[in-house]
């Protein structure tokens, strides 16, 4: 008897946590992460809902780095090529201007190689997991859809970029890599080929 008793109380206290839970749905860290994320950026209130929220891959931090270190050797490959250029053919702004990002190039490649090196116990963790998403916002004067999105998550729910094109996300999570930021905000991630009037 007194078995049935409890579990009556056990089924009385789902039903009314069903009832109770049918409001606002229950966002996870990572949901509400992305929620703050979006609506950063919007004025006044905002609500959004999810229709589908799954993690799609992981980028430990020794990845991130040489992913990084891949892409500035490439850009600096181009920036002595254009400098060479630019010195055969006397154009001397166009080479100085060169030589300023080949030098932010070099300690940007020098910073995430000592990083790699100084953190070798630790490169190896999870930098950020990739979620594929899809949901609606609402605001005062706009509806906001994400048909399907992608967010860079750190394992401590914050979010490094938020991205309708996985490969436009991508070129933000460096982000995740301590001094990358201030580092890149002096450089360019892509070669910057627009010469200036002599």
């Amino acid at each position: 008897m007194k078995i049935f008793k409890i579990a009556g109380i056990c089924l009385c206290a789902a039903a009314l946590a069903a009832s109770c839970g049918r409001g606002k749905p229950v966002l996870s860290p990572q949901q509400q992460a992305v929620v703050e994320y979006l609506a950063k950026d919007i004025e006044g209130e905002s609500s959004f809902e999810f229709t589908s929220f799954e993690v799609t891959d992981s980028t430990t931090m020794a990845t991130e780095i040489d992913r990084r270190i891949e892409a500035f050797n490439s850009i600096l490959r181009q920036n002595y090529n254009l400098y060479n250029n630019y010195v055969q053919t006397g154009k001397k702004r166009n080479a100085a201007k060169k030589e300023e990002a080949i030098l932010l190039d070099t300690q940007m490649l020098k910073m995430l190689q000592e990083y790699k090196v100084d953190n070798a116990a630790t490169v190896d963790n999870i930098a950020y997991y990739v979620y594929r998403f899809a949901c609606e916002g609402k605001s005062e004067d706009a509806i906001y859809r994400y048909k399907e999105a992608y967010a860079a998550i750190t394992p401590d729910n914050k979010v490094i970029g938020v991205s309708t094109d996985l490969k436009n996300l991508l070129r933000s999570t460096g982000k995740v890599i301590p001094g990358y930021s201030e580092l890149l905000a002096g450089s360019d991630e892509e070669a910057d080929e627009t010469e200036v009037e002599e």
